[in-house]
């Protein structure tokens, strides 16, 4: 499912690079998770690196993640950290808060505002670090997409090559809609530039990769690769322990625990402004245009705990069993849906906790749940950078996912126990599989050599072989 890279040159000397990424820790997003693990990977392999981001006083206003300081701690000593701010002034805060504002920012921008209020701050930090420097080569991570904007920028101004990984698809994230299909073709306009012009463009899925040459036909495949997250493999030792065992013949020792780490990216009205057709919507929706429907209530824990209820009527016995915790932010929508499914007493809600606990919480699950968007009469590119945690960990997991890059994932993993979340019943049975089963361990088998392959190191070290060939090649005219 991935592109083998060209060999490049044989490294004789460290390469100087510049990475340009807005969001960074301590911002405990899970968009962090990918750069950071960069950051940590890439010295490793010949890599002097250069880290431009936001100050984290400026994230507070742009992120409703937490910060976690002790992500930063994993660094080396040799990565220098440039934090310059946000340009976003105070006023567009303000205005965005309210619904009303929110709407004429929307409509008054065509891309991305980082960048628009980005650029200054940026381009004035990069002239001083370029100078000092002299970097071989520019990484941007998107998004938020505008760093590739700002990227292909600066890359002409200082006449740089570079590799753009883009962590997600661009025009083809759908979440919500463009305000007209004018603003999407500014987006896709700046879409192709970025990546025709980049020396190398990395998908975090083969599935972004396989529709960016759909959409594309002009983009040269030797170009564009994948490169999927990973896991840290010092944690795989640790993962194989098991719960603190409850004494023989407690109600805890006949308990199974499934947990969900992370956010479930769903909100009501998103998915109402998707399919409420266009004469029932508000006049300002009017002009709306999305490439693609995506459903993103199969994201929500809408169907698993639908099979819980299902559990209850097939097996009611096994269902007085199962316990479920959910790890992160607590959406507004999720306690009334746990109350439409009856499900709210057997589900605890522990908001958001370090990265290191909510690790430990998976390693400790007797299962762990996954569940992907739904794309109607497509393939969802997403993988959740849960999953490579969850591989790492070796727990079975209860895959209610659709048709897309997740689910092959997860197949091939062997660890998988998918049931397609349309179907209760099929809901129910894999549950109670993971209840009956005296080990749940027992049910799966790990591909322990597909697994390998997402040891972050590898991913840090395919990722220095873009840069390097990157480097080799120079600047694109």
């Amino acid at each position: 499912m991935s592109l083998p890279l060209r060999d490049g040159p044989t490294p004789t000397s460290r390469l100087r690079v510049l990475l340009l990424t807005f969001e960074f820790a301590p911002l405990g997003a899970g968009s962090v998770q990918r750069v950071l693990a960069l950051a940590r990977g890439l010295p490793a392999s010949g890599i002097d690196l250069d880290v431009v981001t936001v100050r984290a006083e400026d994230l507070a206003s742009w992120s409703a993640a937490p910060v976690d300081s002790s992500l930063l701690r994993v660094l080396p000593d040799s990565v220098r950290i440039h934090r310059i701010a946000s340009g976003f002034p105070p006023w567009y805060w303000s205005l965005t808060r309210r619904r009303a504002g929110f709407r004429v920012a929307q409509y008054s921008h065509w891309g991305d505002p980082v960048s628009f209020f980005w650029r200054r701050p940026l381009l004035e930090q990069l002239d001083a670090l370029v100078a000092e420097r002299r970097p071989d080569v520019l990484l941007a991570t998107a998004p938020p997409f505008g760093v590739a904007v700002l990227a292909r920028l600066a890359a002409r101004r200082y006449r740089l090559p570079w590799v753009v990984d883009m962590r997600d698809a661009w025009t083809r994230w759908c979440v919500a809609p463009y305000p007209t299909v004018a603003h999407y073709l500014y987006a896709r306009t700046h879409e192709r530039a970025v990546l025709e012009s980049a020396n190398i463009a990395v998908a975090t899925s083969h599935v972004t990769r396989e529709q960016w040459l759909a959409d594309m036909p002009s983009l040269s495949p030797d170009r564009l690769t994948t490169i999927y997250n990973g896991y840290d493999p010092a944690t795989v030792p640790a993962f194989a322990a098991r719960r603190t065992a409850a004494p023989d013949g407690s109600a805890e020792a006949d308990l199974r625990h499934v947990v969900y780490a992370g956010s479930f990216y769903y909100t009501p009205e998103a998915r109402a402004a998707t399919f409420r057709p266009i004469w029932r919507r508000s006049p300002y929706q009017w002009l709306h245009y999305r490439l693609r429907r995506e459903d993103w209530l199969y994201r929500s824990p809408y169907f698993f705990l639908r099979g819980i209820q299902r559990l209850r009527v097939l097996h009611p016995d096994l269902a007085r069993r199962l316990r479920v915790t959910f790890v992160g932010r607590v959406p507004p929508w999720l306690p009334s849906m746990l109350a439409e499914t009856e499900t709210a007493d057997v589900v605890t809600m522990l908001g958001p906790v370090p990265h290191a606990e909510a690790l430990r919480l998976e390693r400790q699950a007797d299962a762990l749940l996954l569940t992907s968007a739904k794309v109607v009469d497509g393939r969802d590119y997403s993988i959740a950078g849960k999953v490579y945690e969850y591989f790492a960990a070796g727990v079975p997991i209860v895959a209610l996912l659709t048709d897309g890059a997740m689910r092959d994932l997860v197949s091939e993993s062997g660890l998988g126990l998918l049931a397609d979340p349309d179907d209760a019943d099929a809901v129910a049975e894999v549950l109670a599989r993971v209840i009956a089963a005296p080990d749940p361990r027992r049910l799966v088998e790990r591909n322990e050599a597909f697994i390998a392959q997402f040891d972050h190191r590898l991913m840090a070290a395919r990722m220095a072989a873009c840069l390097r060939r990157a480097a080799a090649e120079g600047y694109r005219r």
